[in-house]
């Protein structure tokens, strides 16, 4: 009875004719597909609950890229649900698994020493919430020593380089920072490597039970390795590599919501689609609508909570009634999307990888 409804919704619509299916027209059967080379925006950003199907809508649409594209494809891996599905399904991946393989934040990946300084140096004061500014420069300072001192320095070098200062007292906060980035490395000083033009997932399910801010400094790292990677090796700046995040609130600190959003936007001028997977609109803080307006492909799974569709109309051109019409009839793994510039709502059912 929903057909005419749902085919109403659609008419006129020019979706992309080639690139990456996403799924089929609820009750029409008529395929949705998705082309990030052709994208006002290459980003993607799926919302739903636990058990709604986000996690393998992510799987499926990445390693569809891999296969349409020969993408290189990274997914950061928090909990272990990418390599357990992968493992399922036979998909062959390169596990790099943080801290047995080192994270190695200290080497100048892809980039000079001096920008790696500071790429360091903004992950740490981002993922532990430094805002004294005294604190800072010290660590910056301590920073700096070291990279002059070594071309290519480790841990215990910094922290060389603490004990021959005096800081009043807050030398024991910096030691205690260092000595716990440094289990990121314990068992190598080198750096892990990512395969291009192969589907990578970095696992940081040994680090769960570590401090947040460890986990989040891994990951701005992780996110500023792609980004130099990128800067490097992909000149025309056409999308060729996917970096997907599930459970993306781990990375969000008080200031989290505007370095995703600088992600975004940089990540764009690099070739690099972003895609996250994430339970609510709200786990990007206040500025949570910037970052989905930054998204160019929006996938919102089936919800039970009212709250959230209300949330959801301010970026889908749909009315109330009919939005609830549309979730009477929504199974697990159904959502709907929005690809910009179009604002319009498409009804669909994600087709998943067997």
């Amino acid at each position: 009875m929903f057909s005419p409804l749902i085919k109403t919704i659609y008419i006129s619509r020019n979706p992309h004719k080639t690139g990456i299916l996403i799924g089929r027209i609820i009750n029409d059967g008529r395929l949705v597909l998705w082309d990030p080379q052709k994208a006002l925006n290459p980003h993607i950003l799926i919302i739903g609950p636990s058990g709604s199907g986000k996690t393998e809508s992510l799987i499926t649409i990445l390693k569809r890229a891999h296969s349409i594209y020969g993408s290189t494809v990274i997914f950061i891996d928090i909990r272990g649900d990418i390599v357990k599905r992968l493992r399922e399904r036979n998909i062959d991946f390169h596990l790099i698994d943080i801290p047995r393989e080192p994270l190695g934040a200290l080497k100048p990946y892809h980039t000079s020493p001096w920008i790696r300084l500071y790429q360091v140096f903004d992950s740490i004061i981002e993922s532990y919430e430094i805002n004294d500014l005294r604190l800072q420069g010290i660590i910056f300072e301590i920073l700096r020593d070291t990279y002059e001192y070594s071309y290519s320095p480790e841990w215990s070098d910094v922290l060389s380089r603490l004990n021959i200062s005096s800081h009043d007292g807050l030398s024991g906060i910096i030691e205690r920072i260092i000595r716990e980035i440094n289990q990121l490395d314990k068992y190598s000083e080198k750096h892990y490597e990512i395969i291009q033009g192969s589907v990578n997932v970095i696992s940081l399910r040994s680090l769960t039970k570590e401090r947040e801010e460890l986990l989040r400094f891994s990951i701005n790292m992780i996110f500023q390795d792609v980004m130099n990677m990128m800067s490097r090796n992909n000149p025309d700046s056409s999308v060729n590599t996917f970096l997907g995040l599930d459970e993306a609130w781990i990375l969000l600190s008080r200031r989290g919501s505007r370095r995703i959003i600088n992600l975004l936007r940089l990540a764009r001028g690099y070739g690099l689609s972003i895609a996250m997977a994430t339970q609510s609109f709200r786990d990007f803080g206040d500025l949570w609508d910037l970052v989905v307006e930054n998204t160019g492909l929006l996938i919102i799974m089936n919800n039970p909570n009212r709250g959230f569709w209300e949330e959801s109309l301010n970026f889908l051109k749909i009315g109330w009634r009919t939005l609830e019409d549309l979730i009477t009839i929504m199974k697990r793994g159904d959502a709907i999307i929005r690809i910009l510039p179009d604002p319009r709502a498409i009804p669909v059912s994600i087709e998943r990888i067997e």
